[in-house]
C-alpha cells in the first residue's frame, strides 16, 4: 500500500468517526443526516468500508457486548489478513471506525417511509402516529412525517398543527419548520407556520427551538411560553401565552392579543373554504379579541365592526381593505 493510500484510509476512518460523533450529538438535525448519507455515496471506498464493517457487525453474536472502537478485539480476523504489518495497522483503526459507524450510524440512515398529510381549507384532521403521538392538523396545511429508529421527523410547510408527543427518550421528536427546528421528547404544543413567520406555543412540558443554520442559537420554552420567529428580520421573540387559548382553533375559535390583520386573514383562510386576503393598507391593523369560527360571513362582519375595514367578495375570495 502506497503512502497516499495509507493517508486516504486514515482520512476515511477519521471522517466516519466524525460523522458518528455529529449524528449522536443532542443538536443533530435532518440536514446532518442528509449530509452523512451524501458522504457515504461520495466514494465507493466509503461504501466498501461500511459494507465490511457491517459484515463484522452481523458476525457478532451480541451487539450489546460490542466494545468502543478504540479497544475492539479483531484478533480473530488477523489470521485471515495477508500483507505487510503497516497495512494491517492502518486497516484495524479504519475498520474499527467503520464498525462504530455501522452500529450507530446505520440505524439512523435506514430508509423509512415519509407520509404526507394534507388538509383542504376548512378541513381539520386528527392523526395518531405509530408511537402514539397525536397530531391535530388545521385546514390548508401540508406536513410530512418520517418515523425512524433513532428519531421522529416532521417537516411543516404553510401548516398549523397541535402536537401531543408520546414520551420516548431514545427517539427525540424533531420538527423542521421554516428556518427553525423544534426538538421535544414528550410534550404538547402548537405550531403555526405562515408565509412570513413561525410561532411555537408550549401547552405542556418543555420544547427547544433552534436555528437550522446556526444550531447553537436556540431558546428553551416551558409551559405557558411561546416563541415567534419573523422571516423578515430573523428575530426570535419569546413571550407568555395562555395555554387555554393557544390551540383554541381545535375548539372552533381563535383568540388574539394585538395581532396584525394579515395573520388573522391567514387563519381565516385555513378555517374556511373561502380565501381571505388583505390589502397592504390594512395588513398591519391590530386586533385583540376572540373570534368564534362558526360562519365565515359572520366572522368577517365582526372584524368590520371592530376595525376600520370593508370586505369585498369576488371570484378569488374575500378581500379586506381599509375604509
Amino acid at each position: 500500500m502506497t503512502q497516499d493510500a495509507v493517508i486516504k484510509d486514515e482520512e476515511i476512518a477519521a471522517q466516519a468517526a466524525a460523522w458518528v460523533v455529529r449524528l449522536r450529538a443532542d443538536d443533530v438535525t435532518i440536514a446532518n443526516i442528509d449530509a452523512a448519507t451524501a458522504w457515504l455515496d461520495q466514494d465507493p471506498a466509503h461504501r466498501r468500508a461500511f459494507d465490511e464493517a457491517e459484515g463484522l457487525w452481523t458476525a457478532s453474536d451480541d451487539l450489546s457486548d460490542v466494545q468502543p472502537a478504540s479497544v475492539i478485539d479483531l484478533s480473530a480476523h488477523r489470521e485471515r489478513r495477508k500483507g505487510p504489518g503497516r497495512r494491517w495497522m492502518v486497516a484495524v483503526p479504519a475498520m474499527a471506525a467503520a464498525l462504530a459507524a455501522a452500529i450507530f450510524l446505520g440505524p439512523l440512515l435506514q430508509t423509512a417511509p415519509t407520509v404526507v398529510y394534507t388538509t383542504a381549507p376548512g378541513e381539520t384532521r386528527t392523526v395518531t402516529l405509530d408511537d402514539g403521538s397525536r397530531l391535530q392538523i388545521n385546514g390548508g396545511s401540508t406536513l410530512s412525517v418520517k418515523m425512524e429508529r433513532g428519531r421522529r421527523l416532521v417537516h411543516m410547510d404553510q401548516a398549523e398543527a397541535t402536537f401531543d408527543v408520546a414520551h420516548d427518550a431514545g427517539r427525540p421528536f424533531l420538527i423542521d419548520v421554516g428556518e427553525s427546528q423544534v426538538r421535544v421528547v414528550g410534550t404538547a404544543f402548537n405550531i403555526r407556520r405562515s408565509a412570513d413567520d413561525t410561532q411555537v406555543a408550549v401547552l405542556r412540558g418543555v420544547v427547544e427551538v433552534s436555528d437550522l443554520k446556526q444550531p447553537a442559537r436556540r431558546v428553551r420554552l416551558t409551559v405557558g411560553q411561546s416563541v415567534q420567529r419573523d422571516d423578515a428580520d430573523d428575530r426570535m421573540t419569546v413571550a407568555p401565552v395562555d395555554v387555554r387559548t393557544a390551540a383554541a382553533w381545535t375548539q372552533g375559535r381563535r383568540a388574539y392579543d394585538d395581532r396584525p390583520l394579515r395573520e388573522i386573514a391567514a387563519d381565516l383562510s385555513r378555517a374556511f373554504a373561502t380565501p381571505v386576503t388583505v390589502a397592504p393598507n390594512a395588513a398591519n391593523l391590530r386586533f385583540s379579541g376572540t373570534l368564534v369560527l362558526d360562519d365565515e360571513a359572520a366572522v368577517i362582519g365582526r372584524l368590520e365592526r371592530f376595525l376600520p375595514i370593508k370586505a369585498t367578495r369576488g371570484p378569488q375570495g374575500v378581500r379586506l381593505e381599509r375604509r
